[in-house]
């Protein structure tokens, strides 16, 4: 009977040992785990800020576009053609001034 009592005794501390243990392994686990997804959370917070700076830059950059576009057309349209003293001959035959013809089809 001893050497009953002694091995319950001698297996009942181990058995004891592992309880508290996968005790402990559980707690652990769940909070690295609330962790994880913490920084989960906050990383795809991070990542839709980046995905909205990214759209306003390529929206940015297509303004950016137009306008250089637009300046290009702006130079076309204001540079002389020929003629004197910056006056341009019309189809009509008529000179004019080229800023104002240039500013004319600008507006339109």
């Amino acid at each position: 009977m001893d050497e009953i009592v002694s091995t319950v005794v001698a297996n009942g501390v181990w058995a004891v040992l592992f309880c508290l243990l996968l005790v402990y392994e559980l707690k652990d686990s769940r909070s690295r785990e609330n962790r994880y997804m913490r920084t989960i959370g906050e990383l795809t917070d991070r990542l839709n800020a980046l995905t909205a700076v990214k759209s306003d830059t390529e929206e940015i950059k297509s303004d950016a576009k137009d306008i250089r576009s637009n300046t290009e057309e702006i130079k076309t349209a204001l540079a002389p053609r020929g003629g004197k003293n910056g006056k341009t001959e019309r189809g009509d035959g008529r000179a004019e001034n080229a800023e104002v013809s240039a500013a004319a089809r600008c507006a339109t």
